[in-house]
């Protein structure tokens, strides 16, 4: 089991971290709300006919019926492996996350508008409940499934979730600020989650009849720095400011570009970390 549970502890608090800086981006700077909005435009351009039935039912794949029914598959896995202490994690991190989102959403609702866009934002657009979800089912995939299967659900859960929030934002349902939030929230508990079936695994080894080796590897500082370089990274695109003289339609497509980077190497980081981290 795991030595040191405090790691996933520290890493869950750089994930809380960069909730709340994106969430300080996201709704108390203009600079950032700018690019952040940019990102918008250049991405619902990419709703075009051809793809609009495919992103509407991509988005709707967090729906709250889909994310019943996969939690309710996943806990059914957990037991099935003998990991009833997973199942239950799984059963309270869907909650969390999701009732996180919703309190957040609606305690820190505001009007982002901004003038030049054709379709604004609700008020209570962040964190994205579905970008939470979706990331939520992923992370939560990688914790019950056997060591075998846990690289390609890794890759196969960050490629749900980041599908998800691409479809989010050509819709015009979110800004990028509002599905990396989403994920950040998803990260915070599956991390707390994860330590606490550390401690719980390691302390009653009947709850991991078929374990061998510990629960969860210690995650490198090298890991933990690059998670905290990437973090500043996304804030650094998000509060660029326009060179003078630069309109707005010049940098849209370039900030769309950087919104998918963002969205995907996050996805993927926090997918692959966890993958990574666990080793029975």
């Amino acid at each position: 089991m795991l030595r040191r549970p405090a790691v996933p502890l520290l890493v869950a608090l750089v994930c809380a971290l960069a909730l709340a800086l994106t969430g300080v981006l996201a709704l108390a700077s203009p600079a950032a709300h700018e690019r952040d909005a940019a990102m918008l435009h250049g991405f619902v351009a990419l709703d075009r006919p051809g793809v609009h039935g495919l992103m509407k039912l991509i988005s709707h794949l967090a729906d709250p019926v889909p994310y019943a029914l996969a939690g309710l598959a996943l806990t059914v896995v957990a037991v099935a492996r003998g990991r009833a202490a997973r199942a239950g994690a799984v059963a309270a991190l869907l909650v969390l996350t999701g009732a996180t989102t919703q309190i957040l959403k609606h305690l820190l609702a505001q009007p982002r508008i901004e003038a030049w866009l054709v379709d604004q934002v609700g008020d209570a657009a962040w964190p994205s409940g579905h970008a939470t979800a979706a990331m939520s089912l992923a992370l939560c995939a990688v914790l019950v499934v056997g060591p075998g299967l846990r690289p390609l659900t890794a890759l196969l859960g960050a490629g749900y979730a980041i599908a998800v929030g691409y479809a989010l934002v050509a819709a015009g349902w979110h800004l990028p600020s509002d599905v990396l939030g989403g994920f950040l929230v998803a990260a915070t508990f599956t991390l707390l989650g994860a330590a606490a079936l550390a401690a719980l695994e390691a302390r009653r080894p009947h709850l991991a009849p078929a374990a061998r080796g510990p629960a969860l590897a210690p995650i490198s500082v090298p890991a933990l720095v690059a998670v905290s370089a990437a973090f500043v990274a996304l804030a650094g695109m998000v509060v660029h400011v326009k060179a003078p003289g630069m309109t707005l339609s010049a940098l849209e497509h370039p900030a769309a570009i950087a919104a998918g980077l963002g969205i995907g190497a996050l996805g993927l980081m926090l997918t692959a970390g966890l993958a990574a981290a666990l080793r029975h």
